[in-house]
C-alpha cells in the first residue's frame, strides 16, 4: 500500500476516533443533567427507562467500534495493519478505503459471517 493511501487511512481512523470518543462523551453529559426529578408519570419513566436502555445498548456498539478502531491504529503502529487476521493475506485496498478498520478480508469475512 502506497505511503499517501496509509496515511489517509491513518487520518480517518483517528477522525472517528474522536468522533467516536466525543460522542459518548456528550451522551454522558445529556444523561447527568436528565436527572429523575420525581415527578415523571407512569408513561415518563417507561419512556426514561427504553431511552436509557437505548443509549446503553447505543454505547455498546460504540465501544465495539472504539476498539475495532484502536486496533487498526495498533496495527498501523506495528507495520501489520491491512493483513487478514485469519490468513494472513493482504486485504484489498477498496475494502480498507470503505472499512479501515477491517480485520478480515472478503473471504475470510465471508467464512466468519456464514458461522
Amino acid at each position: 500500500m502506497k505511503a499517501a493511501k496509509l496515511k489517509e487511512l491513518q487520518r480517518r481512523l483517528e477522525e472517528k476516533r474522536r468522533d467516536l470518543l466525543s460522542g459518548v462523551r456528550n451522551r454522558s453529559a445529556v444523561n447527568l443533567q436528565a436527572g429523575d426529578d420525581g415527578i415523571q408519570d407512569i408513561a415518563d419513566q417507561a419512556t426514561s427507562a427504553y431511552t436509557k436502555e437505548f443509549l446503553l445498548s447505543l454505547g455498546d456498539a460504540e465501544r465495539r467500534l472504539l476498539r475495532q478502531v484502536d486496533a487498526a491504529l495498533e496495527k498501523m503502529r506495528q507495520n501489520t495493519y491491512g493483513l487478514c487476521e485469519k490468513c494472513g493475506e493482504g486485504i484489498s485496498e477498496k475494502r480498507l478505503e470503505a472499512l479501515p478498520f477491517a480485520r478480515y478480508c472478503i473471504a475470510c469475512q465471508e467464512e466468519e459471517e456464514s458461522r
